[in-house]
C-alpha cells in the first residue's frame, strides 16, 4: 500500500447513517454492510411483527463476486507523498457507503433492501363491514416486491 500523509484543511458532513463509514487516514480494510426493509403502503397500517430480516431470502443470499479476471497494469509516481483537501461539504452518507480521503488495501461495502408496496384491496369490503379491521385483508399475495442488492469491492 502507497504510504502517503492525508491533510484535511475542513470538511463538513450534515448526516452519517446506515454503517456508512468516515475514513480521513490510511486503512488496511474497511467493511460496511446495511439492511432495510421499505414497506409502502396506500393506508397507514402495521402489523406488528413486519421487520424479521430472516423472513426474507434478500437478506440471507450470497452474493455473487465475479473473480477479477483482467490483467492489471498500475504504475504510481508520488512526487510528493501527501493527498491534500481543502475544503468538503456533503449533504449525506447512508446506506453502506464511505467518505475516504486516503490509502486503503481492501474495500467491501453491502447494502441490501427489500421493497414491499401493498395496495389496498379491501374498499369494498371495509365499506360493507366497517367493523372488521382493515388487516385481515391484506395477504401476501396482495402486494409487490422488488429485492435489490448492491456490492462494491476494491482490492
Amino acid at each position: 500500500m502507497l504510504q502517503r500523509t492525508s491533510v484535511v484543511d475542513h470538511f463538513h458532513v450534515s448526516t452519517v447513517s446506515l454503517s456508512s463509514i468516515i475514513q480521513i487516514g490510511d486503512s488496511t480494510f474497511l467493511q460496511g454492510a446495511s439492511k432495510a426493509l421499505a414497506v409502502q403502503r396506500e393506508k397507514e397500517l402495521f402489523f406488528g411483527k413486519e421487520g424479521d430480516f430472516s423472513d426474507y431470502p434478500i437478506f440471507t443470499k450470497r452474493i455473487p463476486l465475479l473473480p477479477i479476471s483482467e490483467n492489471i497494469s498500475l504504475q504510481f509516481e508520488n512526487r510528493k507523498p501527501l493527498i491534500k483537501v481543502h475544503d468538503i461539504a456533503i449533504i449525506g452518507i447512508a446506506a453502506s457507503s464511505i467518505f475516504h480521503i486516503g490509502s486503503s488495501q481492501h474495500i467491501y461495502m453491502e447494502s441490501r433492501v427489500k421493497h414491499i408496496r401493498h395496495m389496498d384491496h379491501s374498499e369494498n369490503i371495509q365499506r360493507d363491514n366497517p367493523s372488521v379491521p382493515l388487516g385481515n385483508y391484506i395477504s401476501k399475495e396482495e402486494y409487490t416486491t422488488v429485492d435489490s442488492y448492491s456490492s462494491n469491492r476494491y482490492m
